[in-house]
C-alpha cells in the first residue's frame, strides 16, 4: 500500500475502530429487541457482548478526543498569547495528557493481570474477561500517542505562524 493510503488509515484508525464497534452494537441491539417483542426470546449474550463493546468505544472516543483536541486545553492554545506562551501551554498540556494516560494504561494493566490472574471469564459468552479490561490499555496507549502528535502538530503551526 502506498503511503498516502497508510497515513489515511493511520489517521483514522480509531473513528473506524469505534464506528465499526457501534455498528455492531446496533445490530446486537437491534436483534436483542426483535427477540423479545416479535420471538418473545431474549439473547442472552447480548446485553454482556454490548457492554463489552461500549467499553471498547468508550476507549476509542478518549482516543479521539485526544487526536481532535476536543478536551479542556484547546481554549487555553487559542487564546492570545504569542508563540513562546503557546509552546509552554502546549508542552504543559503534554505532560499533563501523557501523565494521565499513563496513569490510565497502568492501572487498565492491573486490572487485565488481575482478570487473567483468577481467571475471569464472561458469565454468557464465556470469554476472557481480559478482552474486555483490554480497552483500556489499548485506549490509553492511543491517547498517548495521539497527545504527542497533537504536541508536534502545535509546534508545527506556531513554526509555520512565525515564518
Amino acid at each position: 500500500m502506498e503511503k498516502r493510503g497508510m497515513k489515511y488509515i493511520w489517521d483514522h484508525f480509531e473513528e473506524t475502530i469505534a464506528a465499526v464497534i457501534i455498528l455492531i452494537m446496533a445490530i446486537i441491539n437491534f436483534m436483542n429487541v426483535v427477540g423479545r417483542f416479535v420471538l418473545k426470546h431474549s439473547l442472552a449474550w447480548a446485553d454482556e457482548l454490548t457492554l463489552l463493546l461500549f467499553l471498547w468505544a468508550t476507549m476509542m472516543g478518549a482516543a479521539i478526543a485526544f487526536k481532535r483536541g476536543s478536551h479542556f486545553n484547546m481554549g487555553l492554545l487559542s487564546e492570545s498569547g504569542g508563540r513562546t506562551r503557546h509552546i509552554i501551554l502546549a508542552t504543559a498540556i503534554l505532560v499533563f495528557n501523557v501523565l494521565f494516560s499513563v496513569l490510565v494504561m497502568v492501572t487498565g494493566v492491573k486490572m487485565m493481570l488481575n482478570q487473567i490472574s483468577f481467571n475471569g471469564i464472561l458469565p454468557t459468552l464465556h470469554i476472557p474477561q481480559a478482552i474486555q479490561g483490554a480497552a483500556v490499555p489499548v485506549g490509553a496507549f492511543f491517547m498517548i500517542i495521539r497527545s504527542v502528535e497533537g504536541f508536534f502538530e502545535t509546534l508545527k503551526k506556531e513554526r509555520q505562524s512565525e515564518a
